[in-house]
């Protein structure tokens, strides 16, 4: 190198597009998992609610049930209930009457209760044994 030709500047750097790339594909499968977890607890927030609201709605069914078997005249089954509204948005009920095996004069209702439409396992509810509550008049 001879004293009359100056030095080389350096050129800053920046970063190359493999470290930009690298970069971020570590952001996306962060992100990725992160909105993972978020629908998963959104998911489980609604099955608590709707369980939440399944409790209120049990023993309205069986309140319901209990009221067909009483309107039921004393010799003929009581109506099944198709598509009862509760006094929980979206919930539903189907009730089915079928006569004791026992012999005895209870009617056996079968409840199932639906959320929008769609039936689901812990809205099936056992069997209810019911009977008339009110007095026949004498004839």
């Amino acid at each position: 190198m001879s004293a009359a030709t100056p030095p080389v500047a350096r050129r800053a750097r920046g970063f190359t597009l493999l470290e930009v790339l690298i970069a971020m594909g570590l952001l996306l499968v962060g992100g990725v998992s992160i909105l993972a977890v978020f629908t998963l607890a959104v998911a489980h927030r609604v099955e608590r609610d709707v369980e939440a609201k399944l409790d209120l709605v049990r023993p309205e069914v069986r309140a319901m049930a209990q009221e067909a078997v009483d309107k039921a005249d004393k010799h003929l089954p009581p109506a099944a209930l198709k598509g009862a509204p509760t006094s929980q948005l979206g919930f539903t009920v189907d009730v089915t009457f079928e006569k004791s095996p026992n012999g005895d004069p209870a009617w056996v209702a079968k409840a199932r209760i639906l959320y929008r439409g769609q039936e689901f396992q812990a809205g099936v509810l056992p069997a209810m044994f019911l009977t008339r509550n009110v007095f026949d008049p004498p004839r």
